[in-house]
C-alpha cells in the first residue's frame, strides 16, 4: 500500500511542479521524509497526516481509496443554502450516469440521434444557468455533467463527419476538466483532440496531443492508459509504422486483459474484444489481411451478438479485410450490408471508411474489377445523398 501511495504522492507533486523540498515545507516535514514516503520506505499511519497531504496536493478521495488510503475531515453541519447544494449534488451524480448510458443506448440503436441532440442542448443551457447562479458544493458535479454532455455531442458530430463542430465540443470538455482538475476527464478530452487532429490530417498536432495524454497517464485510471495505447496503435498503422503499431497494441491488450468492464470502459470502447478488433484492422491497413481475417474468426466467437450500430462498424471492417485479401465477392457482400446499416442510422463516417477502401484498392490490380468499380460508384452516390 505504501508504494502505491508513494507513487501517487510523487505524481501529484510533479504535476504541480514542486520539488520534494517545496512539498515538505508546505506539509511541515523534512525533504528526506517526503522522499521516503514517495519511495515506499515509510508508511503514513496517522490519519491527520494523510488528510493534510491529500489536501495540499489535491489528491481526490477515489484515488486515495484505490491505494488503500482514506481521508477523514470534520465537516460542519449543513443547513440552508449549503443543504440545498448538497442535495443538488446528490441528484446530479445519477444524472451523470444517465448521460453516459444514453450514449451507449444510442450506440446500440434504440434511440435516435435526432431525438437526443435537442435534449442535450437543452440540458447544457440548464447546467450553464445553474453555474451562473450557484457556487456551492454541487458545482463540481454540474461541471462534470456539462462536460459529458459536450462529449456526447462531439461524438455525434464525429459520426456525421462534422470535425470542426466535434472539436469545439471536445475543447469545452477539456476546459472544464482543467477547471475542476479532473485527471480522467482531462485525459479523455486530450485523446479526443488527438483523434480530431488525426482525422484532419494534422499529424504533428495529433502526436503533440498524444504526448500530452502520455504525461497525464500516471494520474489517470488504468483503462485510460490502455485507451491511449490503442489510439497510438491506430495512429501508427494508419501511417504505416508496423513495429510501433505492434508494440502499442500489445500494451493495450495487456491492460485490457486486466481491466474489469464498467460503464466507463464501455463508453470508451475498451475491452479485450475491442482491442483485438483494433489489431485486426491494423493488419488490414498494413496490407496483411490474412492475419486480420484469422483474428475476425476469433472475435466472431467471442462476441456473437452486436447492436445494430456496432454491427455496422464491424461488418465494414471485415469487408475491408476480405476485399484487401482479394475475396471481392465476400468482401463486397459485407460492404453492401454495411452501407445499408450505416444509412439506416445516417452514419456518413462509416460509409466514408468504404470510400477510403475503394480509393486504396483503385490503385491496385483489383481496381479494374467491374464489381469494385460498380461498388465505388455506389459509395460515392451514397455519401452524396446523406
Amino acid at each position: 500500500m505504501g508504494d502505491g501511495f508513494g507513487k501517487l504522492v510523487a505524481a501529484y507533486r510533479r504535476q504541480r511542479g514542486w520539488t520534494q523540498k517545496e512539498l515538505a515545507e508546505r506539509w511541515g516535514f523534512s525533504r528526506e521524509y517526503v522522499c521516503q514516503i514517495e519511495r515506499g520506505m515509510r508508511k503514513l499511519e496517522k490519519q491527520e497526516q494523510v488528510t493534510k497531504l491529500a489536501d495540499i496536493l489535491g489528491i481526490p478521495e477515489e484515488k486515495l481509496a484505490a491505494v488503500g488510503k482514506t481521508v477523514r475531515r470534520l465537516y460542519p453541519p449543513v443547513e440552508g443554502r449549503e443543504a440545498d447544494d448538497a442535495l443538488l449534488e446528490a441528484l446530479l451524480v445519477p444524472a451523470e450516469t444517465q448521460v453516459k448510458l444514453s450514449w451507449l443506448v444510442w450506440h446500440g440503436d434504440t434511440i435516435g440521434l435526432v431525438a437526443m441532440e435537442p435534449q442535450l442542448h437543452q440540458l447544457i443551457i440548464q447546467l450553464e444557468n445553474a453555474l451562473a447562479l450557484y457556487h456551492g458544493q454541487f458545482s463540481r458535479q454540474v461541471f462534470r455533467l456539462l462536460a459529458y454532455a459536450h462529449e456526447m455531442l462531439g461524438k455525434f458530430a464525429v459520426d456525421r463527419m462534422e470535425t470542426a463542430t466535434a472539436s469545439q465540443h471536445f475543447q469545452v470538455m477539456y476546459d472544464i476538466a482543467e477547471e475542476i482538475q479532473d485527471q480522467d476527464m482531462l485525459m479523455q478530452a486530450t485523446l479526443h483532440q488527438a483523434d480530431m487532429f488525426r482525422r484532419r490530417g494534422w499529424q504533428q498536432a495529433s502526436w503533440n496531443r498524444l504526448n500530452a495524454a502520455q504525461r497525464l497517464a500516471p494520474l489517470a485510471s488504468p483503462y485510460l492508459q490502455g485507451v491511449l495505447h490503442k489510439i497510438r496503435a491506430r495512429t501508427h498503422y494508419l501511417w504505416g509504422d508496423e513495429q510501433a503499431f505492434l508494440r502499442e497494441i500489445a500494451a493495450a491488450e495487456e491492460i485490457a486483459a486486466q481491466t474489469a468492464s464498467t460503464l466507463d470502459t464501455a463508453n470508451a470502447e475498451f475491452d479485450p474484444v475491442e482491442v483485438l478488433q483494433e489489431r485486426a484492422h491494423g493488419y488490414t491497413m498494413l496490407w496483411q489481411p490474412e492475419k486480420a481475417l484469422a483474428l475476425y474468426e476469433q472475435t466472431d466467437r467471442l462476441k456473437m451478438f452486436r447492436p445494430k450500430r456496432e454491427l455496422g462498424s464491424y461488418v465494414i471492417v471485415k469487408a475491408q479485410a476480405f476485399c484487401y485479401y482479394g475475396e471481392l465477392d465476400q468482401g463486397l457482400q459485407l460492404a453492401h450490408e454495411g452501407i445499408q446499416l450505416a444509412t439506416s442510422y445516417q452514419s456518413s463516417r462509416y460509409v466514408m471508411r468504404l470510400r477510403q477502401m475503394s480509393d486504396r484498392l483503385s490503385q491496385t490490380k483489383l481496381g479494374a474489377e467491374k464489381p469494385l468499380l460498380r461498388f465505388r460508384r455506389e459509395v460515392y452516390a451514397t455519401l452524396e445523398n446523406m
